[in-house]
């Protein structure tokens, strides 16, 4: 019987350990929270950066927006802090997945580990969870045709987002399927701003990490998702392909 992908990835991403990765892993985690921490600081005063900031801000609670130190809520400061993640497109890239996935993970995790103690080990695990299941996804479906239309960061990020904020809030493998499939129903992206050069693309990551915080916390209360969000028979890939086969994701 097909398991859905969408418990297929609640399943790894909830039995992910930190014992399992290698040092290089661990220390290539580091630097990407580091130069995550050096792009969002550095594009503090861009006029997408600062938009963001201000909405974010104007909601309070209890998260930070990373450059001015205001508190915001959960998905807000997500959506601050990838939009300033961004702000410079000199950010990490998964090349495989056409994905600026750090930018959507860290600031999710960052967001939700500000509700309480997070050990080092466990953010480590889950952002390891993030960045797995973004590329991996990304890899096997996205290739030019897909990036004419749609921007892939908005498309993986969602997802990847719910997978390892679930892993942080350690949810059981219902919570974090049904996180991964309310995600899916807000991946989204489009690539018509190169033709106007407008400012649509740095607002992704944000919008990506905002969803998929919302979904954990949503999982978290409860909320179900349908597991076939992803390839059922009017799943998100199924949506995209057309009656293609969807591929394998490994």
């Amino acid at each position: 019987m097909h398991t859905p992908l969408a418990r297929r990835m609640a399943h790894a991403a909830t039995a992910a350990r930190y014992e399992n990765f290698a040092p290089e892993v661990v220390a290539r985690l580091k630097l990407c929270l580091l130069d995550l921490f050096a792009c969002a600081f550095e594009a503090r005063n861009l006029p997408w950066s600062r938009n963001a900031a201000k909405l974010a801000a104007g909601e309070g609670g209890p998260a930070t927006i990373l450059a001015t130190g205001q508190p915001a809520s959960l998905p807000a400061a997500a959506f601050a802090n990838g939009v300033a993640g961004h702000g410079l497109v000199r950010e990490d890239m998964h090349a495989g997945s056409v994905s600026h996935l750090g930018v959507v993970v860290l600031p999710t995790l960052l967001a939700l580990c500000q509700r309480g103690t997070v050990s080092g080990r466990d953010f480590i695990a889950a952002a390891v969870v993030g960045y797995e299941t973004g590329a991996r996804l990304g890899r096997a479906i996205i290739n030019p045709d897909f990036a004419r239309f749609f921007r892939p960061t908005g498309f993986t990020g969602p997802i990847a987002a719910a997978a390892c904020g679930s892993r942080l809030l350690g949810l059981d493998e219902n919570a974090c399927t049904s996180a991964i499939a309310l995600a899916a129903n807000t991946a989204a992206g489009l690539n018509q701003w190169p033709h106007e050069g407008t400012e649509d693309m740095f607002f992704h990551p944000g919008f990506a990490a905002r969803s998929g915080v919302t979904a954990v916390l949503l999982a978290e209360l409860g909320a179900e998702g349908s597991e076939g969000a992803l390839d059922g028979p009017a799943g998100l890939l199924t949506a995209y392909l057309n009656g293609k086969a969807i591929p394998d994701v490994k």
